[in-house]
């Protein structure tokens, strides 16, 4: 159904994903700066909730300051899954145990300001089969986190499984997602398809805190004291994470036509595995009041 909308009276908060919504790469989308600067100034909440569980809040706020020329954007208000992620641990967390990481450097930097003990972070040596019979295991090791990893390997994984099967460590992900959008033109293989080897291998699926888990969302409406879904709207690019993610708790979500899901992708929309609240153009749109966009 097409319709008219006015974003801006009928939510209160606006959580955005930001690779293929609000920037490609070192690229920022167009009108991403004047949607985020002008909810801001309406005295909305703007949360940044990536599932890239790469990036710093401190790496997020350099983005911010210069892609979308905002100098006084809250850090607080930036989640990444990897933040997300080892706040959830650090709730469970017991004292001398350790986390087993595949991650990436900024992944190792937030579980380090969180002073949470991590082995298994940087590169590994390759290693023959045969050689893991003398693999000496960690017994402080609790829990496996995988995330997008540019050391990962087959040493690497096998360390992984073992703890998860040997030790029964729990096994967290920061997100599942298959692709990473670099550019308009060129989207690069995520953690999902990094972890795919270790789940086949383990037959079992991890816990994942990053999008579409309602346990990211819990984690933000605790912080933020979000009461009232019915004003919260979730933008992004991906069926599988932001607008599944929206479905599963309960939020109104806009996809946009700018990241992983084209133009061409919505044609027929009645074949889309999850239907978004609205489908708009672009991030740049949400506050054209005369805009006439696709509302489920």
């Amino acid at each position: 159904m097409a319709v008219y909308m006015n974003f801006l009276d009928k939510y209160d908060t606006f959580l955005f994903d930001c690779d293929g919504v609000l920037w490609h790469g070192n690229t920022a989308i167009e009108g991403a700066a004047n949607v985020v600067t002008y909810l801001l100034q309406n005295k909305k909440t703007v949360l940044l909730v990536t599932n890239n569980g790469t990036k710093t809040r401190s790496i997020l706020l350099k983005m911010v300051h210069a892609l979308l020329s905002i100098g006084d954007f809250p850090s607080e208000n930036m989640y990444s899954s990897g933040i997300a992620t080892t706040k959830y641990i650090k709730r469970k967390i017991k004292p001398g145990e350790k986390v087993f990481l595949i991650g990436s450097p900024g992944l190792k930097e937030i579980m380090d300001e969180s002073n949470i003990p991590v082995v298994g972070y940087g590169p590994f040596e390759p290693r023959l089969f045969s050689e893991y019979a003398a693999t000496k295991l960690d017994e402080k090791v609790k829990y496996v986190v995988g995330s997008f990893d540019p050391y990962c390997n087959h040493a690497k994984i096998t360390h992984a499984f073992l703890y998860i099967k040997e030790l029964k460590a729990e096994y967290i992900a920061s997100n599942l997602d298959k692709l990473y959008p670099l550019s308009p033109t060129r989207t690069l293989p995520g953690t999902g398809s990094i972890l795919a080897g270790l789940n086949n291998s383990l037959n079992q699926q991890p816990l994942v805190i990053g999008k579409p888990s309602p346990i990211f969302f819990e984690i933000i409406a605790d912080d933020f004291n979000i009461n009232d879904k019915s004003r919260v709207l979730m933008v992004g690019d991906n069926l599988q994470t932001d607008i599944t993610f929206a479905e599963n708790v309960g939020i109104d979500s806009a996809l946009v036509l700018t990241g992983i899901v084209k133009p061409e992708d919505v044609q027929n929309r009645s074949n889309l595995p999850v239907q978004p609240t609205y489908i708009l153009p672009s991030v740049g749109n949400l506050l054209d009041s005369d805009l006439l966009c696709y509302k489920n």
